[in-house]
């Protein structure tokens, strides 16, 4: 099942599978609740993700209800307050940056977000919106987790759900609601050097 919007017109400009034109973030979702099958198969598909010398650095800490979401809420800023508390359920994101042996994981960062992008897809093939919020107090995360922040960096928040409709938002968060283009591949794809 894809989650389908009118408010998504976004055309490829390249042969490219459906998927990654059809996933975008709404900040609309209803209260519907999540069975834990559809939890584990977007936690089972986030693991997959690639990470270098497969040191798999993502950790993902989720809150559905009662007072743990009610911690979690707690660390989003002003404007996510408006519309994420409405999803079923929120994920705090964090990235190991130091390895077992004490060392510095390089890739840390961007090996999480192989495994939000592969998390997102698998919600959009469930017919489940995802929306990642950099809005978030940084540091009150680590506390509302439980995570140590000596060996973890704290990267965002997921709001996941299943995708409401105009109605669902308070009226302040309706505007941008729809689907965002995307910079010409011109402009970040070069071959055999960078040019201005």
């Amino acid at each position: 099942m894809v989650v389908e919007n009118l408010k998504n017109s976004r055309k490829a400009a390249a042969a490219i599978e459906p998927m990654f034109t059809e996933r975008w973030s709404s900040k609309s979702f209803t209260n519907d609740s999540l069975s834990d099958d559809q939890i584990a198969s977007l936690f089972e598909a986030a693991h997959w993700a690639p990470s270098s010398s497969n040191k798999q650095p993502w950790l993902f800490v989720y809150a559905t209800d009662g007072p743990d979401r009610e911690r979690f809420n707690s660390v989003l800023n002003e404007q996510n307050c408006k519309w994420a508390p409405n999803a079923a359920m929120l994920v705090l994101v964090f990235a190991r940056t130091v390895g077992e042996d004490g060392g510095k994981i390089r890739t840390a960062q961007f090996d999480t977000g192989a495994a939000w992008m592969s998390f997102a897809l698998q919600a959009n093939r469930m017919g489940l919106n995802t929306r990642a919020m950099g809005g978030i107090d940084l540091d009150a995360a680590y506390a509302a987790a439980g995570i140590d922040r000596a060996s973890f960096e704290t990267v965002c928040a997921l709001a996941v759900g299943a995708p409401g409709n105009e109605e669902d938002l308070a009226p302040e968060a309706r505007e941008g609601n729809s689907a965002n283009g995307r910079k010409d591949v011109s402009e970040i794809a070069f071959k055999g050097k960078f040019t201005s």
